[in-house]
Order: C-alpha cells, then sequence, then structure tokens
C-alpha cells in the first residue's frame, strides 16, 4: 500500500464530522438495495475530500478506519458461489466476521431476493471457528436453507473500511481497502492493495446522495461485485466464472496499473 496515499487520507478524514458505532447502527439498513463501484485506492483521497461536509464519519477509540476479518461458508459443491455465478434470485452468503481488532464477532447471513434487495440476518458469537455453525444451527436454519453440517469453511477475507453516513441517516456508505484473500481448499493467497470498493447502502432511491454524484463525476459507473464470488474466482480460475470474467478482469487492470505507479 502507497504509505503517502494512506497518510493522505487519513488526514482528510479529520475533516469529517465523527460519529458512534450505536448512531452507525441505527442506520444499519439490514434491508436495503445498494450500488457498488471498484476503482483505484489512489483516488479514494480525493473523493473522500469532495464528499466531507456530506456525511460523518465512524470513529472507534480514535480511529476512521477499522479492520474487519472474514470467514465464509459454502457447500462441497460450491453451491452458494454458483447460484451467485448463474444469478439466481434468492441466494444466500453465510459468513462470519470479526468487526474492529477486538472480539466482536457475528454470524452473518445474507439474502438478496428477485428484486435486488440484499436482507441481512446475524446473531452475535463467540468467535468465528466452525463450531459456531452447530451451535447456532437455528439460526442458520431459520434464514437459510442451509445447515451447520452441510457447509464448511471455504474462503477468508482481510479489509479495512471507513464507513460514513449522512446527516439524515438514511444512506450509509462503506469504502473498503487493502484487501486480502486466501483459499481454505488451496492455500492460495492474493494482496489486492490497488483496489478500493465503495457501497452505498439505500432504502428507495439513490436521489440526493453525495457520494454517487461524486462517483458520476469521476465516471466511476457503478457495478456488481461480491467479495466472496470474486475473490472463489479469483483464487480459483478452475471454477465456472463466464459471468464474472469482466469483473475478474477489471480488478486485475486496476491493482496492476496501480502497482505500477507506485514502485
Amino acid at each position: 500500500m502507497n504509505m503517502s496515499t494512506r497518510n493522505d487520507f487519513q488526514e482528510i478524514l479529520k475533516r469529517f464530522g465523527g460519529i458512534s458505532l450505536e448512531e452507525v447502527n441505527r442506520a444499519s439498513l439490514m434491508r436495503r438495495k445498494d450500488k457498488k463501484y471498484i476503482f483505484s485506492f489512489e483516488d479514494l483521497s480525493d473523493l473522500l475530500g469532495m464528499v466531507s461536509k456530506d456525511y460523518r464519519v465512524l470513529e472507534i477509540d480514535g480511529s476512521r478506519s477499522q479492520h474487519y476479518h472474514t470467514r465464509y461458508f459454502d457447500t462441497d459443491g460450491r453451491e452458494m458461489y454458483h447460484k451467485h455465478h448463474r444469478g439466481l434470485a434468492n441466494r444466500h452468503k453465510v459468513r462470519i466476521r470479526r468487526y474492529g481488532s477486538g472480539n466482536l464477532h457475528f454470524l452473518e447471513v445474507k439474502k438478496k431476493n428477485a428484486k435486488g434487495v440484499t436482507t441481512k440476518k446475524r446473531v452475535k458469537t463467540s468467535g468465528m471457528d466452525r463450531a459456531v455453525l452447530m451451535k447456532e444451527e437455528e439460526f442458520l436454519i431459520s434464514c437459510s436453507p442451509y445447515e451447520g453440517s452441510g457447509i464448511d469453511l471455504t474462503m477468508e477475507n482481510d479489509f479495512h473500511r471507513i464507513t460514513l453516513v449522512n446527516h439524515t441517516q438514511t444512506e450509509r456508505v462503506t469504502l473498503d481497502y487493502g484487501l486480502q484473500f486466501s483459499s481454505k481448499e488451496n492455500g492460495e493467497q492474493l494482496d489486492l492493495p490497488g483496489i478500493a470498493i465503495a457501497e452505498i447502502k439505500f432504502e428507495n432511491r439513490l436521489t440526493g446522495s453525495s457520494l454517487h454524484a461524486t462517483m458520476r463525476k469521476f465516471r466511476i459507473k457503478p457495478r456488481r461485485f461480491s467479495k466472496y464470488a470474486i475473490g472463489m474466482a479469483l483464487l480459483h480460475p478452475g471454477l465456472k466464472q463466464n459471468r464474472f470474467k469482466s469483473r475478474v478482469r477489471q480488478v486485475h487492470q486496476i491493482n496492476e496499473s496501480y502497482q505500477l505507479t507506485t514502485k
């Protein structure tokens, strides 16, 4: 990661008003629509500078970006991956995520319906190992077609996240960078220091979204992007991934271009 770029955006984050985790949770939008954008980490500072008056930033223990670690689970046949690849409605993702550097863990189930609405349900857990799936099997069965005994760890993912909330708390933005992926199956690891991913979460319409307008100014178009699906495609070139080829190619191009400019 280019440390000068990182220091630049850390300075820009100081311009934002702060918001507590409790307030962010009130704007968590567990049932929402979303737009995602893939862009170069180099552009992060400029983007933040243009929206600093329109959002507040999550601050925890004096830090305005947090580290997340995620473990994704799937069937032996990678059913969740393939449903996503086929674009099927009512598809699920199952993960355990650690929020920040402490001991805040959640087992989370995400479902996307035919209308493009994402619903997330979660339960707090004591850790991240597979035993959590068995302990919380009742929860898992209640919100997905999967049982704890029928799924296993497939991929791990690390990243840093900046969380923004607009002043009316009707829109939440996450900006992820420093992405790392590792495969449980083949041991492959992948670092993507040049990639940043923005996600705007909203209830009905994007009208009035400052970040959306700024993305248009930068000519950055919304693109579908799933960390699990694209991470698996990057780590396992042998997986069926025709529908993901353009996304995989874009990720490689942005990351390679960034690395060339920061050598």
